[in-house]
């Protein structure tokens, strides 16, 4: 394969030093699918991006893996359909910030530096918004905003106070703050198509960059009233891992803190209060996010939702459910309400559509993604956080409302997250990437060719922390997956064609060994590559001993 310096830089790699085998091993990108051109030019057209915090992959086609007969995300099934939808997207980061930031940054956590959920992230030189502000776009910025600090290279802005409001929330803008009524996803979409529509009744001349960032899909998943019952007479199908016993995966799956049957609180996650105060009462945890909602809301709001939630917690105390029953009903409270958020999503993602057909035509581009997935009951879970599929997948899809012909269709090759502001940067032919490490998935033929992308990076910072998933760091190819959590010296490799549930730690398998040599060889190479300097250390056996003595473990 030949090999141009100056195209990997130009793409904002930096590989003077590194040997050939690194060079073909890491560069980046071989479509799967027919090549796409950028004969016509996108230099004035208006972008969307919309980011919801977390999407499970499997709810979004009519094939998913839920086997809906009604999809939970129809308009943006429809999107799917119509539009380009990147099928092997997967986030380099399985937590809200870093992940974030990882879209809007184009670089890893460790080159942006928001490793952690609560991490500040501030006037970032390669945030995208604020290229595109230097080169002509007015940007706006709607929604959650989670990095503790004034947002940088918004012209205008209207965020979250606090991203754990679902009701009635109240907004922080250049201005000041103000609480606005009804449920916060529909209220995020208003201050949006608000927006657009002044700066069309004032004849605007500049194209617009808006980020609309949804935390519908948050835990404790709060539905708009609107939804509460749908699904009420639909038994979702159980997961095949949803009583996994972890037997075959390393330790890490045994001690994590995002259990189903344990970690899912009856009453301020699943919205089931005590029977002594079944009858009202809104008492409990005085912490629990739902309860802060609850006091949020107005007196018609509070009490549609507990006429709704009534007969359904009744049905439950007149029942015994222990053991795997009590599992199964857990499971489908909470998938349930997750669908009602995401269909929250679903429906405003439909009104952005209609709003934009409506005031400006054609002339727009939209892409949705996902900060990360999320475990369905996979695992007997509903976290994140892992290199697992089903946290580290997220959707991916491009909607042009001119209907291009070159984005539609279905690409199956690797994407990552680090790939989004590089491709919505080159769309918009604005060459200078500083210093993004992810690719433009639309670049010309001729870069194309000279370029491989092998495996995907992924890195977790945060332990110990809430859900007790230790740091690890992984590759993925399109056929197997590599893990270290490093601070235990624990591996896990798994064979992704034959075992695509990641049942099966292959590690110490003396028949993989051959190519488990040379994926450990790949990993150390990829790091080099990205430059991930992170302190990897092992620690000390009197400090693993309290994270795996046998106080900590859940079998």
């Amino acid at each position: 394969m030949t090999f141009r310096e100056d195209t990997v830089k130009s793409k904002g790699f930096h590989l003077l030093g590194m040997g050939a085998n690194l060079r073909c091993l890491c560069l980046v990108f071989l479509s799967c699918t027919e090549l796409f051109s950028y004969a016509e030019s996108f230099e004035d057209r208006n972008l969307i991006l919309v980011i919801t915090e977390d999407h499970a992959t499997e709810t979004l086609l009519t094939e998913s893996g839920l086997k809906l007969n009604d999809s939970p995300t129809p308009n943006l099934s429809e999107l799917a359909r119509k539009g380009l939808i990147f099928a092997n997207a997967f986030c380099a980061n399985a937590n809200t910030g870093p992940s974030t930031a990882s879209l809007l940054t184009g670089q890893h956590p460790h080159a942006n530096y928001v490793l952690h959920n609560g991490d500040k992230f501030g006037g970032i030189k390669t945030n995208l918004a604020k290229i595109l502000q230097e080169n002509g776009y007015e940007t706006a910025l709607f929604g959650k905003w989670d990095f503790g600090s004034q947002p940088q290279g918004f012209s205008h802005w209207e965020i979250l106070s606090d991203g754990d409001q679902f009701y009635n929330p109240e907004f922080w803008n250049p201005k000041g703050k103000k609480n606005i009524e009804g449920h916060t996803t529909d209220v995020i979409t208003d201050l949006f198509l608000e927006w657009v529509t002044r700066r069309q009744n004032a004849s605007a001349q500049k194209p617009f960059f808006a980020l609309i960032q949804y935390n519908g899909t948050r835990k404790p998943w709060m539905p708009a009233l609107r939804h509460l019952e749908l699904y009420d007479d639909v038994l979702l199908p159980e997961p095949l891992t949803l009583f996994d016993e972890h037997k075959g995966r390393a330790p890490p799956s045994r001690y994590q803190e995002m259990n189903i049957q344990r970690n899912l609180s009856l009453a301020d996650d699943l919205f089931l209060p005590k029977l002594e105060e079944n009858q009202g009462s809104n008492e409990g945890n005085p912490n629990a996010k739902s309860l802060r909602n609850l006091k949020r809301m107005n007196e018609e709001q509070l009490s549609t939702w507990q006429l709704s939630w009534r007969p359904k917690n009744e049905a439950f105390w007149r029942d015994t459910y222990e053991g795997e029953a009590l599992v199964r009903w857990k499971y489908q409270r909470f998938v349930k309400n997750y669908l009602r958020c995401l269909r929250g999503i679903d429906e405003n993602v439909g009104r952005i559509v209609s709003g934009i057909n409506e005031i400006l035509g054609k002339n727009c581009i939209l892409f949705y993604t996902a900060s990360k997935g999320r475990f369905l009951g996979q695992n007997g879970w509903f976290g994140d956080s892992w290199a697992y599929d089903p946290s580290s997948r997220i959707p991916m899809l491009l909607h042009d409302f001119a209907n291009n012909e070159n984005f539609t269709g279905q690409r199956t090759d690797l994407t990552s997250s680090i790939d989004l502001a590089p491709t919505i940067l080159g769309i918009c032919k604005i060459p200078d990437s500083k210093g993004m490490q992810g690719l433009d998935l639309f670049m010309p033929m001729e870069e194309r060719k000279e370029m491989v992308r092998k495996y995907l990076y992924f890195h977790h910072y945060d332990f110990p922390a809430k859900s007790m998933v230790p740091k690890h760091y992984a590759i993925r190819s399109e056929s197997h997956k590599l893990i270290h959590y490093y601070q235990f010296d624990e591996w896990e490799f798994f064979d992704l064609n034959k075992d695509p549930l990641e049942k099966n730690n292959l590690h110490s398998d003396e028949l993989q060994k051959e190519t488990l040599d040379r994926l450990m060889e790949d990993m150390k190479s990829v790091r080099q590559f990205f430059q991930d300097n992170s302190e990897i250390s092992i620690m000390a056996e009197e400090w693993r001993r309290i994270y795996r003595g046998p106080n900590a473990r859940y079998d």
